[in-house]
C-alpha cells in the first residue's frame, strides 16, 4: 500500500465489471447476493485503500451505503464503517490543489450517473475528450484523493446518519424516503403500500414518547401538516386521531412559558403548502436536515429562517391549531352526528318535505360530503320514526340508500352507527321472490341512462326523479318517467337496501 495521489489510469478500472451490481443494490432492483457484493467491494478496498483503485471500491461503497445501512446483515456494517475510516485516514491529509471537489456537492444529484460516470474516470479521456462526461467537475477532481476521503465520510454519514463531521449537511436517506411518504399521504396519493394511518401513528408516538426532545419541532411541523388528512374521513380508526391527539396535547401545556422574539408575521406561513411543510418538518428531525434547510435559506429557496420554525411560541400555536381540527374531525368521524337542527331544513312549515333541498344536499355530494352524510342520515332517522304519508316514507328511504351508493367511500362511524342500524330493519326477503318488473326497476334504468350520456350537476336524473315521486304536481316529468309502484315495488326497495348496506359496510 501507499500514500500516493490517486491519478487518472489509462486502462479501464476493474470496477466496470462490478458497477452495473452496485447500481442494482442502489435502486433495489438487485436480484443476487446483496450483501456479497457488499464485502466483496469493501475487501478490495481494504487491501489498498490509498491505492490507484481506491476511488472505484470508495465510490462503490457509497453507492451501496444506504443498502448496508438499512438492509444488509450480520457483520456487514461493522466491515464495511472499518474500511471506510481507514480509507478517509489514508487519504484526507494528502497534497491537494483544488478549491473544491465533487464530495462536497449535491449527492442526490450525482448518484444516479456514478454507474455511467465511474468508468469514464479512467479511459485515457481528458473531461474535453471525453463526448460522455457531464459532470461539472473535472475527473482529476473526482480521482483526487481529499475527495476519495471525502466520499468515504459520506458513505458513513449515510450508513450512519449524524456520525461523522467534515461532510455537506445532507438529508439521511431514511428521512427522504419519509419525506416522499409524507408527501404522497398530504397530497391524497399514499404511496402503495403505505398504511397512512400507521405512518401518522408512528410519529405520534415518538412526540408522545420524547415530548420536549430535540425532535419535537420537526415532530409537531409534520402533524400540523398532516392533521387536515388525518381529519378528512380518509382515516377509518379513531385510534390514529386519539393518538394524534394525545401527542399533541403535551406541546402547549409544555410550553406554556416561552418567550417569543418574533414580530408579527415572521414565523412560518402554515397550511398554504402542506406537503411543503411535511418536508420541512422531516428536515428539522436530524442535523443533516437542519443543515440542509440552512443552506436553502442561504440560497434564498426559503423565507422563514431556521430559528423561526424552532421557535417555541410558533410550535405551541401550531399544536393547538392542529388539536382543534382533529378533535372537531374525531367528533365528525366517530362522535355522535347531530341531525335535529335539519328539521328546519329540509321540513316546510306545513310538515312537508322540502324535497329539493334534501336530494340537492346529496346531489352536491363533491362539494360538501358532510352535507351529503347528514341528509342522508336525517333521510333514514326520519324514515324510522314512521311519518303517515306512505310517499315521504318511500322517498326518505330512497334519499338514505342514495346518500350512501353516491359515495364512493363508506360513510364514517358516526353515520353509518344508526344508517346501519335503520337500514338492517328494511325487509330484504321480496329479493328472492318474483318480480313484475324483472331486473327493470327505475334506479337501474336511470343508471343505464346516466353510463349512457353526460349530466351536469342540475340535471342529475335522481334528483329530478325524486322530486317528482314526491311532489308530482311541483316538479314536471322527468325523462322517461316511471310509475309510482314501480318505485315502490317491495324487490327494488329491497336491492337498494341492500346495496347501502354493502356500502356502509365497505
Amino acid at each position: 500500500m501507499t500514500d500516493t495521489p490517486v491519478s487518472a489510469l489509462s486502462a479501464p478500472s476493474e470496477c466496470v465489471h462490478f458497477v452495473d451490481d452496485w447500481d442494482g443494490i442502489l435502486n433495489e432492483s438487485y436480484g443476487g447476493d446483496s450483501d456479497g457484493v457488499v464485502l466483496d467491494c469493501a475487501r478490495r478496498l481494504a487491501a489498498d485503500p490509498a491505492g490507484e483503485e481506491a476511488y472505484a471500491w470508495t465510490l462503490g461503497l457509497v453507492m451501496m451505503a444506504a443498502y448496508v445501512g438499512r438492509f444488509s446483515g450480520p457483520g456487514v456494517v461493522e466491515a464495511v464503517l472499518e474500511v471506510l475510516h481507514a480509507t478517509d485516514r489514508r487519504l484526507r491529509n494528502l497534497p491537494c490543489a483544488h478549491r473544491t471537489h465533487p464530495y462536497e456537492g449535491d449527492l442526490d444529484d450525482r448518484l444516479d450517473h456514478f454507474v455511467d460516470d465511474l468508468p469514464l474516470l479512467t479511459n485515457g479521456l481528458t473531461e474535453d475528450e471525453d463526448p460522455d462526461w457531464e459532470d461539472d467537475a473535472t475527473k482529476e477532481q473526482w480521482l483526487c484523493p481529499r475527495d476519495i476521503a471525502g466520499y468515504a465520510r459520506v458513505a458513513v454519514d449515510i450508513i450512519v446518519p449524524g456520525s461523522i463531521g467534515d461532510i455537506p449537511p445532507r438529508l439521511p436517506a431514511r428521512d427522504a424516503r419519509r419525506a416522499e411518504d409524507l408527501r404522497s399521504i398530504v397530497w391524497d396519493y399514499p404511496t402503495p403500500g403505505l398504511d397512512p394511518g400507521r405512518e401518522l401513528s408512528a410519529y405520534a408516538l415518538s412526540l408522545s414518547a420524547d415530548p420536549t426532545g430535540e425532535h419535537r419541532a420537526g415532530l409537531v411541523v409534520i402533524l400540523h401538516a398532516a392533521c387536515w388528512y388525518a381529519a378528512s374521513g380518509r382515516i377509518r380508526d379513531r385510534r390514529v386521531l386519539d393518538t394524534m391527539i394525545d401527542a399533541l396535547e403535551a406541546v402547549p401545556r409544555g410550553l406554556a412559558d416561552a418567550s417569543c422574539v418574533h414580530g408579527e408575521g415572521e414565523h412560518p406561513e402554515v397550511r398554504k403548502d402542506t406537503a411543503e411543510q411535511a418536508t420541512v418538518g422531516i428536515h428539522l428531525l436530524s442535523p443533516g436536515g437542519r443543515g440542509v434547510y440552512r443552506h436553502w435559506q442561504r440560497e434564498g429557496l426559503e423565507t422563514a429562517p431556521l430559528e423561526a420554525w424552532l421557535c417555541p411560541a410558533f410550535l405551541a400555536e401550531i399544536a393547538r391549531e392542529a388539536l382543534g381540527h382533529l378533535r372537531t374531525g374525531r367528533e365528525r368521524l366517530f362522535g355522535i352526528r347531530h341531525t335535529a337542527h335539519l328539521d328546519e331544513v329540509f321540513v316546510r312549515p306545513g310538515g312537508r318535505l322540502d324535497i329539493d333541498r334534501l336530494t340537492s344536499a346529496v346531489r352536491w355530494r363533491c362539494r360538501d360530503g358532510q352535507a351529503a352524510e347528514d341528509a342522508g342520515l336525517w333521510a333514514a332517522r326520519r324514515y324510522a320514526a314512521g311519518p303517515a304519508d306512505p310517499r315521504e316514507r318511500l322517498v326518505l328511504l330512497l334519499v338514505a340508500c342514495w346518500s350512501v351508493t353516491s359515495g364512493e367511500e363508506p360513510p364514517p362511524e358516526a353515520v353509518h352507527r344508526d344508517l346501519r342500524a335503520i337500514l338492517a330493519t328494511v325487509d330484504t326477503a321480496p329479493l328472492g321472490e318474483p318480480c313484475p318488473h324483472g331486473d327493470a326497476h327505475p334506479w337501474e334504468r336511470l343508471a343505464e341512462l346516466v353510463r349512457g350520456r353526460h349530466f351536469g350537476f342540475h340535471e342529475d336524473p335522481y334528483g329530478d326523479h325524486l322530486n317528482h315521486l314526491y311532489a308530482p304536481q311541483e316538479y314536471g316529468t322527468p325523462e322517461r318517467p316511471f310509475a309510482p309502484g314501480e318505485w315502490s315495488c317491495p324487490g327494488h326497495l329491497a336491492q337498494r337496501v341492500r346495496l347501502a348496506l354493502r356500502g356502509i359496510d365497505g
